[in-house]
């Protein structure tokens, strides 16, 4: 029998966005400062949002997806044809990166912004390398960050020795929605029932939060071992049939706990993923 991770009645699940674009937090757990990429590249990119983003529309208040053209991911591969995709986020989730000279940084990667070159340094998160190996022998493995390709897309090649991300997709494939740059999985090209996002945002999946597995925000904690703990439930998980048969029980489950009514495992066969409480502030990464 697999352990049960995390009581899910002490933790938080995200809640829909509210008319604002905002989402709920905990009351128990402040919220961190915004990462400087988050921060810096979201103003940077701001001015030319609506000319690289599509546009979303509300219908009666609802979010109505307009596809524009082709999909966002090429044909499966044929080594991949029976797995399920994993979307991967980047900052937060995998790395943390900063303008301020880290001594134990992993890569320094040089970004030019209005003409000036900037040293950006990145910290792996604990046993992310680990992770990948596993996961992208399971998976078709994606990166799908909310951060520009002049930043990302160099991080990727230092980070995936491997060749683990199939494609790579930056802020100019996800949808501008109510504040937020989101990754509307329903324009990748892939059947919804067999895809599986993990990121640290819940404001990055709100139009698909049932294909979710949330991670907590990583900034310098070496001691953490989320990716590490994640790795069992992600190899069971790529053996099933229905990625909603786990993560719509698991996400029940959560509101089941948040509301006094029980948690634990969401099924014999399962592990309930490690929870965490989100970021007060909403970080697209």
């Amino acid at each position: 029998q697999w352990p049960v991770y995390w009581d899910r009645t002490r933790k938080t699940r995200p809640g829909p966005l509210s008319k604002m674009g905002e989402a709920p937090v905990p009351a128990s757990k402040k919220p961190r400062q915004r990462g400087f990429l988050n921060t810096l590249l979201c103003c940077f990119g701001s001015n030319n949002q609506g000319a690289s983003n599509p546009v979303i529309t509300e219908e009666n208040g609802q979010y109505s997806p307009k596809l524009q053209g082709k999909f966002l991911l090429p044909p499966v591969r044929h080594q991949d044809l029976h797995k399920i995709c994993l979307i991967i986020d980047l900052d937060e989730t995998l790395v943390h990166s900063s303008f301020k000279p880290i001594s134990n940084a992993d890569f320094v990667v040089p970004v030019e912004i209005d003409g000036t070159v900037h040293q950006v340094y990145v910290l792996k998160r604990p046993y992310v390398d680990e992770f990948l190996q596993r996961v992208g022998d399971a998976y078709e493995c994606v990166l799908f960050t909310a951060s520009l390709a002049k930043y990302a897309d160099p991080v990727a090649d230092l980070l995936d020795k491997w060749g683990v991300f199939r494609s790579r997709l930056f802020r100019e494939s996800c949808v501008f929605y109510r504040g937020n740059y989101v990754k509307d999985l329903g324009r990748l090209g892939r059947d919804l029932h067999r895809v599986v996002i993990i990121d640290n945002s819940p404001a990055s999946y709100i139009f698909h939060p049932d294909n979710a597995v949330p991670v907590g925000s990583w900034f310098d904690d070496m001691s953490d071992t989320e990716l590490r703990d994640l790795i069992p439930f992600f190899e069971k998980l790529s053996k099933v049939d229905d990625v909603y048969s786990v993560l719509r029980n698991s996400n029940n489950a959560a509101a089941t706990a948040a509301t006094g009514g029980g948690g634990g495992m969401v099924s014999p066969a399962f592990p309930t993923p490690p929870g965490t409480q989100m970021n007060g502030l909403l970080q697209n990464s």
